[in-house]
């Protein structure tokens, strides 16, 4: 359903939305526009006021542009001076790649002032599905109908068979921002990602050692715990499918070679990894609230901002939207919504 978008500043739907803009506008963003490579700063800025506005308020660009262009207090509430066609949006929204966006969101988000954490921070990583807004009218998704597009066939738990791309995402326990982000099209094992997603967290300098990553049943996997104490120095706590016997993991899990070199003081830290893993693990359904955090936010992400069904069907427009609105939800929860009842409380405000 689309609606009149009127702004008030008494409301606080749009008092909140803007200070979207105000970070839109603000000189840092733009300089982290301008090292993306981004040119054309006050195109893209334009470009990015409705984009994102559509995504807040889970409506279609076009709609959106014509309210724009009708409503001149709309105008004023965005900072636009200079519109651009409904094409011209398009234009510079497909202009780059991907990746440009993906960094522009994550360097952006990393600049925020989010609740200051003393000390480690909890990492939580799960994945959800993107599904893509396709009709097939029953029919059945053969993998051999998906082999010349960028989409694949996927299942999910929860929505079942589904043709579209699943998104892996970090996030810190106590602030809930985004730290990174993995899509892949189809639904690939989530073990099997476990190793990329801690890869691209140490590439980014966000993996420190002694650091407890809390993951679900999905990224299950013997090898994982392994690779993330030897590999990583972390505590990798992945909930079991089935009641481990300690027994048998502690016989998997053991020490690389340098743990045994006299002359490596630090390899002590394998030992510390591997109590304080098999201390956690018999208690991990107590921190099943833990990771319920995520939860939510996957939640807000899907029936607040559109990332449920998605009606795009190429690579490089199903990424842009889903950083984007992973971008939106930084944003939003840096400006006081980083308490899960608070993000839940948004959950209907449309």
């Amino acid at each position: 359903m689309n609606i009149p978008l009127n702004p008030d500043s008494k409301d606080p739907i749009w008092t909140l939305f803007g200070k979207v803009i105000k970070l839109i506008d603000s000189r840092s963003f733009q300089q982290e526009l301008a090292r993306n490579k981004l040119q054309s700063i006050e195109r893209y800025q334009t470009m990015l006021k409705i984009v994102l506005l559509a995504s807040y308020f889970n409506l279609e660009v076009s709609h959106v542009y014509s309210e724009v262009k009708n409503r001149e207090k709309l105008r004023k509430f965005l900072n636009i001076n200079n519109p651009l066609t409904l094409k011209q949006i398009r234009e510079v929204y497909s202009r780059k790649n991907e990746q440009k966006y993906l960094e522009l969101a994550l360097k952006t988000l990393n600049k925020l002032e989010f609740k200051k954490i003393r000390g480690l921070k909890t990492i939580l990583l799960d994945s959800t599905a993107i599904i893509i807004d396709l009709k097939f009218n029953g029919k059945y998704i053969s993998k051999q109908t998906c082999l010349d597009k960028d989409y694949k066939r996927g299942f999910s738990t929860s929505k079942g068979h589904y043709a579209g791309f699943q998104m892996t995402i970090a996030v810190e326990h106590e602030t809930l921002r985004p730290l990174a982000i993995l899509i892949y099209p189809g639904s690939p094992n989530d073990a099997k990602i476990f190793d990329k997603m801690m890869y691209e967290l140490k590439r980014r300098r966000l993996l420190r050692k002694g650091q407890l990553v809390i993951a679900d049943k999905g990224f299950y996997s013997a090898c994982n715990y392994l690779t993330g104490i030897n590999k990583y120095k972390i505590v990798p706590l992945v909930f079991p499918r089935k009641k481990p016997t300690l027994e048998v993991l502690k016989d998997k899990i053991i020490n690389p070679l340098d743990y045994f070199n006299y002359k490596n003081k630090s390899g002590t830290i394998y030992q510390e990894l591997r109590n304080r893993l098999f201390e956690l693990l018999p208690k991990w359904e107590n921190l099943r609230r833990t990771r319920w955090k995520i939860e939510k936010v996957f939640e807000f992400l899907k029936e607040n901002l559109g990332l449920g069904h998605i009606h795009a069907y190429t690579k490089r427009s199903v990424y842009k939207k889903a950083y984007l609105n992973v971008l939106l939800l930084g944003i939003l929860i840096s400006n006081g919504k980083n308490e899960i009842k608070e993000i839940y409380a948004m959950q209907n405000f449309t």
